[in-house]
């Protein structure tokens, strides 16, 4: 039966830091931009910013833990409201009360999955929730009730929605869907033979993949679809979403050795050496690209430029999960080693709190200052 405990201790920071960090000042601007929810959908928007407009936590008080059905892969989104959605590898979509993590409905889609792989709900504008379910994608009311199932060629990934008209989700065949809100079908594209990532757009018409080995540029053409270019760097697999920055260019992480970048018309832009990684990049409003890879460090990248222009860690851990950023640039994010941090804008660290176990699950941050994040043993943890 899950569980619920409170605390009001701060955890205790790990006694050794592995390696200092190096940035740039961060720039005077925002990095996010206000959505309809604080949290509404996977690395914040369809943009995939990974950016919040308002403050996280500055130290390492747990508000609250829960205990989940199964380990806490899927990232947590937040409605208007403050309602916290999470789900677990046990299939059971929570609605929680972000003052104590209590449950205010659950909807068990019957379905569960012991992999790795970090899916979001989707909150629409109107408060519909949106729960990516296996091979299926389930439309529930704000209060629990559903209102349809949309079948999907294979298991879904994160949904994502611009404006809440259309509503883009790909899934683990490599197909990408276009939805309207009531459920209905527009198109479908197969875009490779696997995919492990979800659809980022600008809402503009145009919107990426990535299939196999590469990155992939649809165009949506209102009742259909097109491929329009498919970019592989031959960097190995890839097996995360591609980030969208504000400027049009695309990013890609690989199982290689650099991150690259591409034009809106799929001619290489740059790439920069960083290892591995299974984290997908998070792209600022201006334009700050952060990338964690296995070393246990958080590269960030100007967009623009093609340049590094600061580290975060090493941490001591690889680094699976993807990070975000509140108002003022600090850095959030969960390690292989079972904890989650917290960074100042200028490197310096905030927190360390061992949550008991590997951290798949993407992030989110709450208004009013929490960092949300998922572990493998099961438990929801809210900072701040």
């Amino acid at each position: 039966m899950a569980s619920v405990f409170r605390t009001g201790v701060t955890v205790l920071f790990s006694a050794v830091f592995l390696a200092a960090c190096t940035t740039s000042p961060a720039p005077r601007a925002a990095p996010g931009t206000a959505a309809w929810a604080p949290w509404p959908s996977a690395l914040h928007d369809a943009r995939h910013s990974g950016a919040s407009t308002s403050d996280g936590p500055t130290t390492g008080r747990v508000r609250w833990r829960r205990k989940l059905e199964g380990a806490v892969t899927p990232g947590p989104v937040v409605g208007a409201d403050g309602t916290i959605y999470a789900a677990s590898n046990g299939g059971v979509l929570h609605a929680l009360d972000p003052a104590d993590g209590r449950d205010r409905w659950t909807y068990d889609s019957g379905t569960t999955d012991g992999g790795d792989l970090s899916i979001s709900p989707l909150l629409l504008p109107g408060g519909t929730v949106l729960f990516p379910a296996g091979a299926q994608l389930v439309a529930l009311s704000p209060t629990g009730r559903k209102l349809w199932t949309a079948k999907l060629p294979g298991r879904a990934t994160s949904p994502v929605t611009t404006t809440g008209d259309r509503v883009y989700v790909g899934d683990v065949t490599g197909a990408v869907t276009a939805l309207e809100p009531t459920g209905r079908v527009v198109w479908q594209l197969k875009t490779g033979e696997n995919s492990y990532g979800s659809v980022v757009t600008d809402g503009k018409g145009r919107l990426y993949t990535t299939a196999d080995n590469a990155l992939v540029a649809i165009d949506d053409k209102g009742s259909s679809s097109a491929i329009a270019w498919r970019a592989d760097p031959h960097d190995d697999l890839v097996e995360v979403s591609a980030g969208l920055a504000p400027d049009g260019t695309a990013l890609l992480g690989t199982n290689g050795h650099d991150e690259w970048a591409y034009r809106p018309d799929g001619s290489p832009r740059w790439h920069a050496p960083r290892v591995i990684t299974y984290s997908s990049p998070a792209v600022t409003a201006t334009g700050l690209a952060y990338v964690a890879d296995h070393s246990g460090t958080v590269h960030v990248f100007d967009v623009g430029a093609g340049r590094e222009t600061g580290t975060f860690g090493r941490v001591g851990a690889q680094i699976w999960s993807s990070t975000v950023v509140d108002r003022a640039y600090r850095l959030y994010f969960g390690g292989q080693n079972g904890h989650a941090y917290g960074f100042g804008a200028d490197g310096t660290r905030l927190f360390d709190v061992d949550l008991g176990g590997p951290v798949d699950s993407y992030p989110a941050l709450t208004a009013d200052g929490a960092l949300v994040i998922g572990s493998r043993d099961g438990f929801l943890t809210t900072i701040g």
